[in-house]
């Protein structure tokens, strides 16, 4: 058995496993753990979204540098990630607006080009792939080309209401993933549109449900499946669904009732759709899902980012997203920015956290508390592993996994400023566990 706990001042310390064991309970004593139930779906793993400014970062490192940082992320001895985003044309942490087809009116998309993403992105995912060769990715667009908009411009507006502009953008969604594909990159699945109900002053596109659902079943899947394409289209990624009654005005728009549940329920659009991914408020969706598309293969899409300070606290925060994503059966977790520099400012003014800061004048490397946290999981649970659902003390602050090679995995957050106790019942696992303050502990059994 191994065991292994971060805290603040003392990250990833391998510690001697002694397990005292668990006596009689008392009659106020807290139920132990255990497992509540079957396992849940298996897993395709962890990961992050691959964006320009944390390539520039990257590679302004020198190569005795740059490889460390690369095998902290997706090497066996780090996080060892195996399922990641990749965005098409810009996201809000792109240098600055594009497409992979900028040129305007060109419906037979004669200009349509990967030379923008072969100068800093393509190369970031090649330099993970060296490290992790079987490195899996989806891909979402933040904005369709420019000229494809009502407005004309990359942030906001929405999709013109023009058959012709529908086929030419489902075209041009095939073309980006058999792009990337040429590129010797392995797609699994597309996302039609990242956040579709935000309108926002970084590349974005408005969208409905229902605009969502017509266009898969009207335009994007009938090309896909005419192509014999094996990319899966997913709807995705959606950040609406949670019940937010502080916000009546948005009900309406925000409800799953207009989102998944109007894109899904329509025959014909099911019939393309192979899951569905979530992130930010859209985590709020997951029971209504859950329950409506109980076979519904799910994923998280985009962890939150802070506001750039990295703090433990916002640390344990993630831990927590996890825990909520995985218990309400998601197959993936998939941080935002893997790399920035200090403080972590986009190109349109939002600082956000990142697992690593790399000072791009001075070289200096810092692994943030969120690196240390998601390391706790991804490290250890492997693609194919299912979530062991748990019940009792704590259950709440805990995620078991089952590996496919039968190890178990169990990971324990303590946010709190005092050490807590905690006995558990489980097949693998019969003890009482003293974590420290402020802590996160991995025990591994084989």
């Amino acid at each position: 058995m191994r065991s292994v706990t971060t805290t603040p001042l003392d990250a990833w310390k391998e510690n001697v496993v002694t397990f005292a064991p668990v006596g009689p309970a008392g009659l106020d004593a807290a139920p132990p753990l255990r497992i509540a139930g079957p396992p849940g779906p298996p897993l395709l793993g962890f990961g992050g979204c691959f964006n320009e400014l944390g390539a520039r970062a990257l590679f302004r490192l020198p190569p005795e540098k740059r490889a460390p940082m690369l095998e902290s992320l997706f090497g066996d001895s780090g996080c060892a990630f195996s399922f990641c985003r990749l965005p098409i044309g810009a996201s809000d942490y792109a240098l600055s607006w594009y497409s992979l087809a900028d040129q305007p009116d060109d419906y037979a998309l004669d200009h349509f080009s990967l030379a923008r993403d072969r100068e800093l992105l393509l190369p970031y995912v090649h330099a993970a792939r060296a490290i992790r060769p079987d490195l899996r990715l989806f891909v979402s667009p933040w904005s369709p080309p420019a000229w494809m908009k009502e407005q004309h411009r990359y942030n906001g507006s929405r999709l013109r209401a023009d058959p012709s502009i529908h086929a030419t953008y489902a075209d041009y969604l095939l073309r980006a993933v058999r792009a990337y594909r040429a590129e010797g990159l392995d797609i699994r699945q597309l996302h039609v549109q990242n956040e579709p109900n935000s309108d926002q002053k970084f590349p974005s596109c408005l969208w409905t449900g229902a605009q969502m659902r017509d266009f898969i079943r009207d335009h994007l899947g009938p090309r896909f499946a005419a192509a014999g394409e094996s990319c899966e289209i997913w709807a995705g990624t959606l950040e609406r669904g949670a019940l937010q009654g502080w916000l009546p005005d948005q009900l309406e728009s925000d409800s799953y009732h207009n989102w998944l549940h109007t894109i899904l329920a329509d025959p014909g659009a099911r019939a393309y759709i192979k899951g569905a991914g979530y992130q930010w408020a859209g985590k709020g969706a997951l029971p209504q899902t859950r329950a409506e598309w109980p076979d519904l293969p799910l994923i998280q899409t985009e962890g939150e980012c802070g506001d750039g300070r990295n703090t433990w606290s916002y640390a344990f925060y993630v831990f927590d997203l996890m825990w909520w994503y995985f218990r309400h059966g998601c197959s993936a977790y998939v941080y935002w920015n893997m790399i920035l520099p200090p403080g972590g400012e986009s190109t349109w003014g939002w600082k956000q956290n990142s697992m690593i800061t790399i000072d791009e004048t001075t070289g200096a490397v810092t692994f943030n508390p969120e690196f240390h946290v998601i390391r706790h999981l991804a490290h250890f649970v492997r693609p194919g592993a299912r979530v062991l659902p748990l019940i009792g003390a704590r259950a709440g602050f805990t995620l078991a996994f089952e590996n496919p090679d039968g190890g178990r995995v169990l990971a324990l957050a303590n946010p709190a400023s005092s050490h807590a106790v905690i006995d558990t019942d489980l097949d693998f696992c019969r003890a009482r566990l003293c974590l420290p303050q402020r802590s996160i502990t991995t025990l591994v059994i084989p």
